[in-house]
């Protein structure tokens, strides 16, 4: 009884990142919070024991008289623009800014942004990122991110797939059925695609690989060939120079592969086009 009410003692943060850790298992982690190791358990973690944090904040008080250097920017700035976990490491707040929205902007990080002193693991927590990041889009997209692990773990809830909609669909019983977001999107929330009914999920993924595939074709075709602008058949160019000749044996035309013009006016021009207009070659080119 003691050690579940000093269980629920611990900061909301911190038994998220416990959580988060254990994705989700509320189970396991009593299991684990109970087994007698807390040591282990949070440095497994990467947090700093709760129990132990008021003391670290003490011993890394400094007095605030004089202005320091950040260690990440060398920059002066008084005591009180300082700020950091409780594992002691302080830095400016600009830096800490431009720290955390590179890791969620760029590196699409949620709950495994670690302190950014050299070496160091312990994991910042929301309060402290809600609290540094003053940038609303940044923020969203931070609560994305850290919401999106307890999603993703959840079998009963899926991220509706409309773009720009933020909402999670949660549902009775985890099936291959038609639901609706209060965006007004209905997808199927097996798979997260528009409702299929009566293909199976497995059926609609292949077939959507295979459109992806043969589109990734065409793109190969329309980057690496060209048709021959007399019979239309398509080329492509293996080396040597731009004197084309159609293999179709009922045409066999000569022509140049860069403008597809007639080859008899290039004359002795075989590896620079001497008639050569971007446009006139796009066009043709579109045209195909």
């Amino acid at each position: 009884g003691d050690r579940r009410a000093a269980a629920a003692k611990n900061p909301a943060t911190i038994t998220r990142i416990l959580l988060s850790h254990f994705n989700w298992d509320k189970e396991k982690l009593m299991e684990r919070y109970f087994d007698g190791n807390l040591e282990k358990l949070f440095a497994e973690c990467h947090v700093i024991n709760p129990s132990k944090k008021s003391r670290t904040r003490q011993m890394n008080t400094r007095s605030s008289a004089q202005d320091m250097p950040c260690q990440i920017c060398y920059l002066n700035y008084p005591n009180s623009y300082f700020t950091g976990l409780e594992c002691g490491h302080k830095f400016c707040m600009q830096c800490w800014s431009e720290y955390l929205t590179t890791k969620i902007m760029e590196e699409g990080m949620g709950q495994t942004i670690s302190c950014p002193a050299h070496g160091c693991d312990i994991l910042v927590d929301d309060n402290t990122v809600m609290r540094l990041i003053t940038d609303s889009k940044v923020k969203l997209k931070y609560q994305h991110l850290i919401t999106n692990s307890f999603v993703e773990c959840n079998r009963l809830l899926k991220w509706c797939p409309a773009p720009d909609c933020h909402h999670v669909v949660k549902v009775q019983y985890p099936d291959a059925k038609p639901v609706r977001c209060k965006c007004g999107r209905q997808f199927c929330f097996n798979c997260g695609e528009n409702w299929h009914d009566p293909v199976k999920c497995k059926w609609l993924k292949k077939w959507i690989k295979k459109c992806d595939d043969d589109s990734e074709t065409s793109n190969w075709i329309a980057a690496n060939t060209k048709e021959c602008p007399k019979c239309h058949v398509t080329i492509e160019k293996d080396g040597g120079c731009n004197h084309m000749v159609c293999r179709n044996q009922n045409c066999k035309a000569e022509f140049c592969w860069v403008c597809l013009g007639p080859w008899e006016p290039h004359g002795s021009a075989w590896y620079n086009c001497n008639r050569y207009n971007e446009d006139d070659a796009k066009a043709a080119r579109d045209a195909q």
